[in-house]
């Protein structure tokens, strides 16, 4: 059953359950241009979140998956707000742990960054040390998709991502990308403190400076998802049982 919950400036925000419905509480946070369903449900996070005594609760960005899709409203900040509002409706009575992957990974960096006690620990996947929206170019992105002109390489691949899944709006996630690009990610500001598992695919070219972002974490841990990369790790068994295991370790 899909549940929701209401952003601040009235996004309704889809919430999907897997795993232990008895389990310790654990937020899942897909990429862009993915959803719960396909980033975490269809690729098998449920029964090794079970098996580690785990609750998942996955929720689908806004513009993606059953959520809401306004023409406008993507900055960083609206993300932000829309997991406050996540842990509002839930209101677990004890801080989660949280998984997040790619754009997910990014959200929660800067949300646990600003709200030290909103997690227990956290599962980073496929985060980059830089920003993969710099120097994005919305209104080419837009007038490329509409066939209206030749993307550049970071053009090229938004849209691309934007129509992998037929149930998004692909005009919509490149507006995403867009509005997201005009607060780039800087991890030196206000990382994580609470204990982070980074994991990122061996063959992953868009994220292969991952490690690099250990300094920065007080209680940070590096882990490699064999033979995978920036779009197939998230299906991989290794990550699967590594983060469910480390958020289970942290929930003792």
């Amino acid at each position: 059953m899909t549940v929701f919950a209401m952003a601040p400036d009235g996004v309704r925000i889809a919430l999907h359950e897997l795993g232990d419905p008895d389990g310790r509480p654990v937020l899942l946070i897909h990429g862009f241009s993915s959803n719960a369903r396909r980033n975490w449900i269809d690729s098998g996070w449920g029964e090794p979140l079970a098996a580690a005594g785990l609750r998942g609760i996955a929720m689908d960005l806004r513009g993606h998956g059953d959520s809401d899709r306004p023409s406008t409203g993507y900055g960083v900040q609206r993300f932000v707000d829309d997991v406050d509002a996540v842990l509002l409706q839930l209101a677990l009575g004890e801080a989660p742990g949280a998984i997040g992957y790619s754009m997910g990974a990014r959200l929660l960096w800067r949300h646990a960054g600003t709200r030290p006690f909103a997690f227990r620990s956290l599962v980073l996947g496929g985060l980059p040390a830089g920003d993969p929206f710099q120097q994005f170019d919305v209104d080419v992105a837009l007038r490329a998709l509409a066939g209206h002109e030749e993307p550049g390489p970071m053009e090229s691949f938004i849209v691309e991502l934007a129509q992998v899944f037929p149930e998004h709006d692909p005009a919509t996630l490149v507006t995403l990308a867009g509005e997201v690009s005009r607060t780039l990610f800087d991890p030196r500001e206000t990382p994580p403190q609470v204990p982070t598992l980074l994991m990122t695919g061996e063959q992953d070219r868009r994220a292969r400076d991952t490690e690099t972002l250990l300094p920065l974490l007080p209680r940070g841990r590096f882990e490699t998802i064999p033979g995978r990369n920036h779009v197939n790790a998230p299906t991989s068994g290794h990550f699967r049982r590594a983060a469910s295991a480390f958020l289970a370790e942290q929930a003792r």
